[in-house]
């Protein structure tokens, strides 16, 4: 048996589905019969069109610009695209090869169902943003009173010196240490949760940004009263697609977020916005808290950094956060800037190519 039968034999037994394209001809040469399974198919298809009309259709653009790349000469990996079988929604993930041989040019495709895979990871995706933000909010609502705590502590002990009472100076003492060492605590924690999540590596995919930026706002919405902030998150269209790494990113939103909260005064108000553009996509965090004193604009992205501050109710900061935030972003080929201006507010800016 030569290799191109093994080949052959491979295809019809598997359960991922092979397909080979005829560029040429502009019709498929070879279908295996999990594509016969996958698309409902009663009978061979040929033509092209008949399947990339099942493509979803914020697919397909995508899709098409993956496979024409791929016939550039680029090589292509886990092209992950929806496809729908009358009310049923199903995900690919396709891997397309170029064949030259005998004057022929025969784009082949592999591709895995993994819409179980999808489901479990768009679950656990959404879980683990709406943790963070949950615990944005907790550490804002802890480490607020225990500031304020803190600083009454601090001139309670002032008031009382007078009195030369050891015992009272002990008791002082002990709330604010504790009540330093609390906030530091929870500091500790978010800088921590916010580093493991930033040191790992890359791992981008398609992802539609206005549901998840949405997502992650979606507490910040709910608890608007109870953390005196208005809170509001748009965008220039339903749906925005961008390659990203999803937790990363979105950990960078959070934080950015965290930022505003902790340099808006109640009252103030807290706006995301997500743009799309020819090339790229524009994505803004802005406030009109107390801003950011002009002396620290030229070093706010460098590593422990002056610019770090405490925050309105004694958040500590470790300088860390917006050299880390400018990393992520330039990891994606994207840009960070911002504008500030004292007792006016703050709003950054964040770009990302819409495809790569």
């Amino acid at each position: 048996m030569s290799s191109s039968n093994y080949l052959l034999h491979l295809a019809e037994r598997s359960g991922n589905l092979a397909l080979a394209y005829d560029l040429s001809t502009g019709q498929f040469k070879y279908m295996n019969p999990a594509c016969f399974s996958f698309f409902g198919l009663e009978s061979e298809v040929t033509e092209a069109s008949l399947l990339f009309s099942k493509v979803h259709p914020d697919d397909q653009e995508y899709v098409l610009d993956k496979l024409n790349a791929c016939i550039d000469g680029k090589i292509i990996d886990g092209v992950e695209c929806r496809f729908t079988r009358g009310k049923y929604q199903r995900w690919l993930r396709i891997t397309p090869h170029l064949i030259l041989e005998n004057d022929e040019k025969i784009l082949l495709l592999e591709a895995q169902d993994i819409t179980e895979y999808k489901t479990q990871l768009e679950l656990l995706n959404n879980h683990n943003i709406k943790k963070n933000s949950i615990l944005t909010i907790l550490a804002h609502d802890l480490a607020g009173p225990l500031g304020i705590i803190q600083n009454l502590s601090k001139l309670l002990g002032q008031e009382t010196l007078q009195l030369q009472n050891g015992k009272v100076d002990r008791y002082i003492n002990m709330i604010t240490k504790i009540s330093k060492s609390s906030i530091e605590l929870i500091q500790n924690f978010l800088n921590q949760e916010f580093l493991e999540s930033a040191d790992v590596n890359l791992f981008k995919k398609r992802i539609e940004l206005v549901k998840k930026i949405t997502l992650g706002t979606e507490e910040f919405l709910a608890m608007q009263e109870e953390l005196r902030i208005n809170f509001s998150c748009r965008a220039s269209a339903d749906t925005i697609y961008a390659e990203i790494d999803e937790d990363k990113f979105m950990q960078v939103i959070n934080n950015l977020i965290s930022n505003s909260l902790k340099f808006t005064p109640a009252g103030g108000k807290i706006e995301v916005n997500i743009k799309e553009n020819d090339k790229d996509i524009l994505v803004t965090v802005s406030d009109n808290g107390i801003g950011i004193p002009e002396k620290f604009h030229a070093t706010l992205f460098d590593k422990f950094t002056e610019a770090r501050r405490t925050g309105l109710q004694g958040e500590r900061s470790t300088g860390l956060g917006m050299s880390i935030i400018k990393t992520i972003i330039e990891w994606h080929n994207g840009e960070i800037w911002f504008e500030s201006k004292e007792n006016e507010g703050t709003t950054f800016y964040l770009t990302l190519p819409k495809y790569e």
